[in-house]
């Protein structure tokens, strides 16, 4: 490290400590967090230094390779304060849902992290939110589509982190004592041999339970008609909320409601006579909307545990004759790849008994724990080393003398297609072609 580059990094130490988030905006104008930092950074003396193209061009290498994964989803993974990185993380989102991204720094509680939450639409990335003095977004989800969030440390900031991003309800459960489990009938089941869908969920309970309102809003009707008998409708936010076979009505036109107001009762009034007391509940926004994603609760495993962590950030390799990489970490996932015994791969995050893993070319994906090793015990001795020809990096491919930087045996520890990964006698990895 020569004497600029700890320069570099005293300065920015110093300045990082001193702005607070206030006096940055002071500086580059109002902006989210994540562009007032990136401006900030552009506004020094070393805007055109090595780390500070670096950490922005690891904003541009994560969007361009976005991490697919299905809700809900948590991971635990590793920033390397040493190096500028960030990850991104597309995902399909339902109308209705209240999506939840959050982190939780482990080993550096006072690290601060940019989280920014995009929609995507024809390829095209619309910000929607980011997170401010705080480590959580929630957005509520108004179309049904495909979203994706950024996360990225400061500068020499990063650590074990947990990542989750749940999909949770929006809206309170229309019927007391119950939840989106006592749904019994759904959006779209036929109807009258198949003459009309059902344009609701029902929600069966013992006559009499309280039917509540799901937000607050206006009563914008309290009427009676054959299919639905006692109806009551609620209208707030762009949306109308309908509430049928009701055995008795409680409010009244115009009156404003809260969330968990008593609306009325449940029953069998319309052409459910004949069935037993339930609730239909409908949504309609320029057309009916299917209720459930409105209430759907996200149900995730127990939280990742230090140990999950031990082995982010570092090389393993296969140690089977054949190990699929997968696009999401189920067996059921398509397989987007495979290894062959011995070849390497960089663990980037750990999703239960998966780990994400990012390849020497750069494509990533997921692979089941038990096929790999972290035992890195060579597997050939190179005794000879004039001529032979290495490089730092697999894909730049800057190509040297290995006699420069071995003065003693190279040995063999891995291989990526017909590429093999050396290491010196120091722990100094190298590729040779």
């Amino acid at each position: 490290m020569n004497i600029r580059t700890i320069g570099i990094i005293g300065f920015l130490g110093w300045a990082l400590l001193a702005c607070n988030g206030t006096n940055i905006q002071r500086i580059v104008g109002p902006s989210n967090p994540y562009e007032q930092y990136r401006n900030f950074l552009q506004s020094t003396e070393f805007e055109n230094s090595a780390m500070v193209r670096d950490w922005i061009a690891a904003e541009k290498e994560a969007i361009s390779k976005p991490i697919t994964i299905n809700l809900p989803y948590q991971e635990i993974t590793q920033f390397e304060k040493s190096r500028p990185q960030a990850v991104y993380f597309e995902f399909d989102t339902q109308e209705g849902q209240l999506i939840t991204a959050e982190i939780n720094p482990v080993s550096q509680p006072d690290a601060k992290f940019f989280l920014d939450l995009y929609e995507i639409e024809n390829s095209e990335r619309k910000h929607l939110k980011f997170a401010k003095d705080t480590n959580r977004i929630e957005q509520r989800v108004k179309n049904s589509g495909r979203m994706g969030l950024r996360i990225q440390p400061e500068l020499f900031r990063g650590g074990i982190v947990e990542v989750r991003i749940l999909q949770n309800p929006s809206l309170a459960f229309p019927v007391e004592g119950k939840n989106h489990r006592s749904i019994a009938s759904f959006f779209g089941d036929p109807r009258d041999g198949g003459r009309r869908r059902h344009e609701g969920v029902d929600v069966f309970a013992p006559r009499g339970t309280p039917v509540v309102s799901v937000s607050p809003g206006r009563v914008s009707r309290v009427g009676v008609n054959n299919l639905g008998g006692k109806t009551v409708s609620v209208s707030h936010d762009g949306y109308s909320y309908y509430y049928a076979h009701l055995d008795t009505q409680l409010v009244r036109m115009g009156q404003a409601v809260k969330t968990g107001d008593t609306l009325g009762t449940v029953g069998n009034t319309g052409n459910a006579i004949t069935t037993p007391p339930h609730l239909h509940f409908g949504i309609y926004r320029r057309g009916a909307v299917d209720p459930y994603p409105f209430f759907e609760t996200a149900s995730m495993q127990a939280s990742h545990t230090l140990s999950d962590s031990t082995y982010l950030g570092r090389i393993a390799r296969v140690n089977v004759g054949t190990a699929n990489i997968r696009q999401f970490p189920n067996t059921n996932a398509a397989i987007s790849g495979k290894l062959s015994q011995n070849e390497v791969l960089l663990l980037e995050g750990k999703h239960n008994d998966w780990f994400r893993v990012r390849l020497p070319d750069g494509s990533q994906g997921y692979v089941f724990e038990n096929l790999i090793t972290n035992d890195l015990s060579p597997v050939q001795k190179l005794r000879e080393t004039q001529g032979l020809m290495v490089s730092e990096d697999y894909n730049e491919r800057n190509i040297f003398e290995a006699s420069t930087i071995a003065e003693s045996d190279l040995e063999v520890i891995g291989k990526f297609k017909d590429a093999k990964l050396l290491r010196t006698e120091l722990g100094k990895l190298y590729w040779t072609f």
